[in-house]
C-alpha cells in the first residue's frame, strides 16, 4: 500500500510540476514499486555486457541515469553559478540593494537568459552580470552582485547536485540487494571467520549483512546533503556587510536546507566535504569486499555462483568470465579513500579563515569520491541479477566439515542437563576424532560421540545416530538458528520485510528534496518574472 502511494504521489506531482508531462509509471516505475527491480534489470542488461558479449566494463562502467537524476539536472539548469548569481540577483532587489528603476531590467533580462539562452551569454560565475552590461550598460548591471565575494556556495552546489544522484543510485543499488537477499534466504553456503568454514549461513543472510552497512552509508550521505545545503552566501569577505541584506531569502531561492549563520564559519566551511568523503569511503569500503568474495566464489576452486556478464581473454580462448567490474570496484575504492585523505588534509594547518583550499579546492575530493561510487556502484544493478546461484554446490561444501557444531553443543546443554563448556569441549574432542578417522558429519558416528561422552560425563547420551547427524545438517542448523538478526529463512524475510520499508520512506525524503528544489526554482522565476513587471507564467 506504501508503495503504491509514493509512486502515485510521484507522477501526480511531476503532472502538476512546469515542464512535465502527466505520464503513466513506467516500466521500471512499477518494477521499484513491486520490487521485481532485479528483474527489470536481468532483462534490460546490454547483450554486450554479457559472456557472450565480453564487453562489461566497457558497457557498465558508466554515469547513472534516471529518471529521477534528469529532474536534478533539469532543477540545476542552466548552471548552478546561473541559479546563485540569480538567486542573489533576485533578493538585491527585493532588499532594495539594487536601485528600483532597474529592477525590470535586470529581472527581466535574468529571465531571458533563463529562458530563451540567447546566443553568446554565459551562464558560469558573474555570466549574469556580464550579460546585463552588455544590454544595459554597467550603471544598470553594477549593483547586482554588492555584497559579494566570488567563491561562495559554487563548490556547495556542485557537489549537492552529484550528491542527490548518488542518493538516487543507491537507493535502487539497495532494492537490488534486498530481492536477492530474499530471493536466497533459503541458500544455504558455508560462512567464513578467518577464511575458514565457521557455521552456516545462506546467501540471503549474507547479502542482508552487506545491505544493513551500505544502508548506514547512505544515511551518511543523507546527513553530507544537509552539509552540502547550507547556505553560506552573505558572508561576505568574513565579516558579513553593513547593507541590509536577507539570507534566508537567497537559501531559500536555493533549495537550502539552512545556513550557515557565523560569517567567518561560512568562509572557512570544510567539514561537510569531510563528511561527503568519508560516506563514499564507506560505501566502496563495503563494495570492495562483496566485489573480493564475489570474484572468490565465482572462480573454479569455490565454484558457488557464476555470473551471466563477463568478459574474455585478448589471448587466452579459455577465459569466458572475467569479472572486470568486481576488480574495478576495488580500483575505486583505492581511488575513493585518496579523495577522502585529500580532503580531510587540505584544510589542516590553515588559519581557520579564507583560504585558497577552502575557497577553491574543497570540492574535488568529494567529487572524485562520489564520481567513483556512481562508477563502481551502478554495474551491480546488473550483476547481482546476472549471478548464477549453485545452490546444490554451496550446500555440499557446506555439509563438509562440522559447521554445524556449536548447535550440537547447544542441544547437549538443553536435552542432557550439561554446561556449554563442558558441551563444547566434548564436541571438540568429537569433531577432532572424526577429523582424523577422515569421518564427514553428514555420516558422523555416533561411537566416536560416546567414546567422547563417558569419560566427561561418566554416562552415554541419550541420542541416536539418525539424530546426530540431523543436528549437524547445515539445513537443520539455519532453520533452528532463528534468534534476532540470525539466519532462519524465517528471520532474514523479516529483517527484509522491514528494510523494504524503511527504503520506502529513504525514497520518500529523497523525492521530498528534489521537490524542494524545483520549488525553489519556481519561486525564484516567478519572482523574478513579477520584478521583471511579467505575469507569471509557466517556465
Amino acid at each position: 500500500m506504501m508503495t503504491t502511494c509514493l509512486l502515485t504521489a510521484v507522477c501526480s506531482l511531476a503532472a502538476a510540476l512546469p515542464g512535465f508531462a502527466a505520464e503513466k509509471p513506467s516500466e521500471k516505475d512499477q518494477a521499484i514499486e513491486n520490487f521485481t527491480l532485479s528483474d527489470y534489470y536481468h532483462k534490460h542488461t546490454p547483450n554486450q555486457a554479457k559472456v557472450t558479449g565480453g564487453m562489461a566494463v566497457g558497457v557498465l562502467y558508466r554515469t547513472y541515469r534516471s529518471d529521477l537524476t534528469r529532474r536534478i539536472d533539469r532543477a540545476y539548469g542552466p548552471s548552478p553559478e546561473f541559479w546563485i548569481d540569480a538567486s542573489w540577483a533576485a533578493m538585491s532587489m527585493k532588499a532594495g540593494l539594487v536601485p528600483q528603476r532597474d529592477h525590470a531590467k535586470v529581472a527581466g533580462a535574468i529571465v531571458e537568459m533563463w529562458t530563451q539562452h540567447p546566443k553568446g551569454a554565459k551562464f558560469g560565475h558573474k555570466g549574469i552580470q556580464q550579460y546585463i552590461t552588455q544590454k544595459h550598460g554597467i550603471d544598470t548591471a553594477g549593483n547586482i552582485m554588492i555584497a559579494r565575494t566570488n567563491p561562495p556556495q559554487r563548490q556547495q552546489m556542485r557537489v549537492r547536485e552529484k550528491l542527490m544522484k548518488v542518493i538516487c543510485l543507491m537507493h535502487e543499488f539497495q532494492q537490488v540487494l534486498l530481492e536477492n537477499a530474499d530471493k536466497y534466504k533459503d541458500a544455504v553456503m558455508p560462512g567464513y571467520t578467518h577464511l575458514r568454514h565457521a557455521q552456516p549461513t545462506t546467501l540471503g543472510h549474507y547479502l542482508l549483512s552487506i545491505y544493513d552497512p551500505i544502508d548506514r552509508s547512505v544515511k551518511m550521505l543523507e546527513d553530507s546533503y544537509h552539509a552540502m545545503s547550507l547556505n553560506e552566501l552573505g558572508c561576505g569577505a568574513l565579516a558579513g556587510t553593513s547593507w541590509d541584506i536577507d539570507r534566508e531569502l537567497v537559501s531559500e531561492y536555493l533549495g537550502c536546507e539552512g545556513l550557515i549563520e557565523n560569517t567567518n564559519d561560512a568562509v572557512s566551511y570544510a567539514d561537510g566535504y569531510v563528511l561527503v568523503s568519508a560516506a563514499s569511503t564507506n560505501i566502496m569500503m563495503i563494495l570492495s569486499r562483496l566485489a573480493l568474495e564475489l570474484e572468490h566464489w565465482s572462480t573454479l576452486e569455490y565454484d558457488f555462483i557464476d555470473f551471466e556478464i563477463g568478459a574474455g581473454s585478448f589471448m587466452m580462448p579459455n577465459k569466458r568470465s572475467n569479472q572486470g567490474m568486481l576488480e574495478k570496484t576495488v580500483q575505486g575504492a583505492s581511488t575513493t579513500l585518496g579523495a577522502l585523505v585529500e580532503t580531510s588534509s587540505m584544510s589542516m594547518k590553515l588559519p581557520h579563515g579564507d583560504m585558497n583550499p577552502m575557497a577553491y579546492a574543497m570540492q574535488e575530493g568529494p567529487m572524485r569520491a562520489l564520481t567513483e561510487v556512481d562508477l563502481c556502484t551502478e554495474p551491480y544493478l546488473y550483476q547481482l541479477p546476472c549471478m548464477i546461484v549453485k545452490r546444490d554446490v554451496m550446500l555440499a561444501t557446506a555439509r563438509q566439515g562440522y559447521s554445524c557444531s556449536t548447535e550440537l553443543a547447544n542441544v547437549l546443554v538443553r536435552k542432557h542437563n550439561m554446561d556449554y563448556r563442558t558441551a563444547h569441549d566434548l564436541v571438540n574432542h568429537f569433531v577432532v576424532e572424526s577429523a582424523k578417522q577422515n569421518i564427514p558429519s553428514e555420516k558422523a558416528s555416533l561411537e566416536i560421540l560416546q567414546a567422547a561422552a563417558e569419560p566427561m560425563v561418566k554416562h552415554k547420551l541419550d541420542i541416536t545416530e539418525a539424530e546426530l547427524r540431523r543436528i549437524l545438517d547445515p539445513v537443520h542448523f539455519v532453520e533452528v538458528t532463528d534468534s534476532r538478526g540470525g539466519v532462519s529463512p524465517k528471520e532474514v524475510a523479516r529483517m527484509v520485510a522491514e528494510r523494504k520499508q524503511k527504503l520506502i520512506a529513504a525514497r520518500a525524503r529523497h523525492l521530498a528534496r528534489i521537490e524542494k528544489l524545483e520549488a525553489a526554482r519556481a519561486k525564484l522565476l516567478a519572482d523574478l518574472r513579477e520584478l521583471a513587471g511579467e505575469s507569471a507564467a509557466a517556465e
